[in-house]
């Protein structure tokens, strides 16, 4: 059966947070006074959560809150510490308890040390008074070691290493704040002449093999009209993608290609007007292909670059020229990522290094 709670236990305050029991902090009897208010009061007993002091019971109102000063006796000297306290209801007819409304408070350190002092029996009372029984002497000084060869090799290499981090971290940052990619990949296919269907129509007539002059294939465009192309020269043809008898095209759109022997490579990409904006400015332009290589490059800027640009519009076409030895013909069909970057003397306005 549950033991019945008490009216003064439901009167009591609860214990301060962070405190679990009413035991876990003994009290201490040893000499000290407080002062609540213009009350000067002398202390029988103490501990880091609550305190004991020679008034009856009730003397101080329950649940009252204010400053009170701690004030230990010495020989010379009297220690003082101010803290929160809270009256509470227990007691007796000669005592009354008060408890620390912050135990964990900034007077905490110095009365757990005065406590602990105490308990290790360095503090010492006599006639009311306290005084300091611990190890007087101070501590002597550590001798003082001279580095060797070894701790001053130590501590080069730490500072060598400090730099080379700050050094490696500071190149990151750089790379992140000077360098950008293009939004759109470059393809890299066999340069040749591309013929292109002029109007919207359906592909009625398809020849790959005609010989030059002859027709290589006929358009029935959406106006009625039938057009007819030639094939202009000798080549090797390869018919685009999707492309047959019978499809249907729109302006633009890619018929055939037609490569010679001596073809050579052609990279194509959309480049955004900013980034055109800085190659044409000087930055550095590099092409990182899909097979892990990194390949400078130089914007080639074409008639239908110029017409885009002056149209308006937000990504132009463009060609692209490796610089130093050309790509090999096993790049045909790889594809890339264009990067812009900017030099020491461009990251802070000057202009680019050529």
């Amino acid at each position: 059966m549950n033991k019945p709670i008490t009216k003064d236990e439901l009167s009591a305050p609860a214990l301060p947070a962070g405190f679990g029991l009413e035991s876990e902090h003994p009290m201490l009897s040893m000499p000290f006074f407080i002062k609540v208010g213009s009350q000067r009061i002398e202390g029988k007993r103490i501990s880091v959560t609550e305190i004991e002091v020679a008034v009856p019971k009730g003397s101080i109102k329950p649940g009252r809150n204010g400053l009170a000063t701690l004030s230990f006796p010495f020989e010379d000297f009297a220690l003082s510490l101010t803290a929160e306290i809270t009256a509470t209801e227990r007691g007796d007819a000669d005592t009354t308890v008060l408890l620390f409304s912050e135990p964990t408070g900034a007077h905490l350190a110095q009365l757990r040390y005065i406590i602990n002092s105490y308990i290790a029996g360095d503090l010492v009372t006599l006639n009311g008074l306290m005084s300091y029984s611990g190890p007087t002497q101070p501590k002597a000084p550590k001798a003082i070691v001279e580095k060797d060869k070894r701790d001053r090799l130590r501590s080069l290499s730490v500072a060598l290493m400090s730099l080379l981090i700050a050094f490696l971290a500071g190149t990151v940052v750089f790379a992140r704040y000077t360098t950008s990619f293009e939004m759109h990949p470059v393809f890299i296919d066999r340069a040749g002449m591309n013929m292109q269907a002029t109007v919207a129509g359906q592909v009625t007539y398809l020849n790959a093999d005609a010989p030059v002059g002859e027709v290589a294939y006929t358009i029935a465009a959406t106006t009625g009209d039938v057009l007819s192309f030639q094939m202009p020269h000798d080549g090797e043809v390869t018919l685009a993608n999707e492309i047959f008898e019978g499809a249907t095209v729109l302006p633009t759109d890619l018929i055939l290609t037609i490569f010679d022997d001596t073809s050579s490579l052609r990279l194509r990409t959309m480049i955004s007007i900013e980034g055109l904006a800085r190659a044409l400015q000087g930055d550095p332009v590099t092409l990182d292909m899909s097979d892990g290589r990194s390949l400078p490059v130089k914007v080639d800027v074409r008639d239908n670059t110029r017409a885009a640009a002056l149209r308006g519009d937000l990504y132009v076409p463009i060609d692209l020229l490796v610089e130093g030895e050309p790509l090999e013909p096993a790049a045909a069909n790889k594809s890339g990522r264009l990067r812009l970057s900017k030099t020491l003397l461009g990251a802070f306005g000057f202009g680019q290094e050529k």
